[in-house]
């Protein structure tokens, strides 16, 4: 009975050099792979961050909007505080509007004078912080929106003829102020790394203060 001679090269299994080269394939396929991940998230938190600026430009438009519409509104006529400001500060970063419509306490009807809570009503831009700030009463202002870049906070002021009047006014130029332009920019470093610019939105509107100085 003749033997069967085995050739060594003919055996099942893989060599060395063969294992190494699976293993450089699976890891340029892994690397592409975790780039492709890491690339497609970073287009997601973009997107996220977009619609966050959005969000936080609207709101502070939709807030300045509502509450520079009702300055120097004053239900009670020739009451103790009669022909109060609309307007006490009056800057291109920092507005203080207040108006009439409350008592002292929450369901008292208004009493003529604009020193009930939350009747005084102040913005202010810290540049520093890069933070948009929201004050009601004689409390402090608080930090409304954040991601506010220098020159993102801006009021424009304007007579009934549409001239533009130079902040900061005074008592004179605040009764003159007919309409206010107001821009709010919010920005911040995008994720994705091919974007050379953050990601930013800006919002404008013009308000017409519908209650005239007295």
């Amino acid at each position: 009975m003749q033997s069967a001679i085995r050739n060594p090269h003919s055996a099942i299994g893989l060599t060395l050099l063969e294992v190494l080269v699976a293993i450089a394939i699976a890891g340029l396929f892994s690397t592409a792979l975790y780039g492709f991940y890491r690339l497609h998230a970073s287009v997601l938190k973009a997107e996220e961050i977009r619609i966050s600026m959005q969000e936080n430009s609207r709101l502070a438009i939709d807030f300045l909007i509502r509450e520079l519409r009702v300055a120097g509104a004053r239900p009670v006529r020739n009451g103790p505080c009669d022909g109060f400001e609309r307007l006490t500060i009056a800057d291109r970063r920092r507005v203080t509007i207040q108006y009439d419509f409350r008592g002292n306490s929450p369901n008292a009807p208004p009493d003529g004078c604009p020193d009930d809570p939350n009747e005084r009503i102040a913005y202010t831009y810290e540049s520093s912080d890069q933070i948009l700030k929201r004050g009601t009463g004689s409390g402090a202002p608080q930090p409304f929106i954040n991601d506010v870049p220098p020159g993102g906070f801006l009021l424009r002021y304007f007579d009934r003829d549409g001239s533009e009047l130079a902040p900061p006014l005074d008592e004179t130029g605040r009764a003159l102020v007919h309409s206010m332009r107001v821009t709010v920019r919010t920005s911040k470093t995008s994720p994705d790394p091919r974007a050379t610019e953050p990601i930013a939105s800006e919002l404008s509107s013009t308000i017409f203060l519908p209650n005239p100085p007295e």
